[in-house]
């Protein structure tokens, strides 16, 4: 368990059983290009949680994933202050990464928080193509609710999620193995021989040339 989420949770510790945690510091890096191709992608989880610490900053980011609309907030932490990130919302259109404010007007992205909010998020979704991402979903222990009674901070059992990066398409083979029609592969849970169950995410397989199929899922976890 990172003890970055340990301590994030504590931020909202009702909210947090809602949320599937990734600690992404060890894949931050100083300068991320906000780029809608990237940024297209959908996160893992409707409900993902982001922290990162870096230089004597931290960040947590909560963000709710419906259809193609993200929803963020978010809080920055220093030594000396504790302050939240301008709640939005945005989408990838044609025209590129349109961000609103929870009112519905239009937000500009490049000004305020809301730029290094889409850098981290562009970061995370980046660092999932090249690399295993590992993340936590929280559930209650048996002193949960006293504790939020009690003003404390709760604790928590934790399930490891493991998200393998895509695997590249393997180049059409002709005869049976043929590349089907292009289409999104669900997220799925996969056991290993060892037994430990990973979190393999949905990705785009196939051939576009040949068509293409749709559908929308709706990812469950399991504890």
């Amino acid at each position: 368990m990172s003890p970055l989420i340990q301590e994030m949770v504590g931020l909202e510790p009702e909210e947090a059983l809602n949320y599937q945690w990734f600690d992404m510091t060890s894949v931050y890096k100083p300068e991320q290009v906000i780029d809608g191709d990237i940024l297209e992608k959908p996160l893992p989880f409707p409900f993902t949680a982001l922290v990162c610490a870096y230089e004597d900053k931290k960040v947590l980011l909560l963000t709710n994933r419906v259809g193609k609309v993200t929803a963020v907030v978010g809080w920055q932490l220093d030594k000396k202050s504790y302050k939240p990130t301008t709640p939005f919302t945005y989408v990838v259109e044609e025209e590129g990464v349109l961000c609103r404010n929870l009112n519905g007007s239009i937000l500009d992205y490049r000004t305020g928080s809301a730029t290094g909010v889409l850098a981290f998020i562009a970061r995370f979704l980046e660092s999932l193509d090249t690399q295993p991402a590992i993340g936590y979903m929280p559930t209650k222990r048996a002193n949960w609710e006293k504790k939020i009674r009690q003003g404390k901070v709760p604790t928590y059992d934790w399930t490891t999620i493991v998200i393998e990066p895509r695997r590249p398409r393997s180049e059409d083979q002709g005869g049976t193995h043929a590349s089907p029609r292009w289409h999104e592969r669900r997220g799925h849970w996969r056991t290993l021989k060892s037994g430990k169950q990973v979190w393999v995410k949905n990705c785009a397989v196939g051939d576009k040339a040949k068509g293409a199929v749709f559908h929308d899922y709706q990812i469950k976890g399991n504890t």
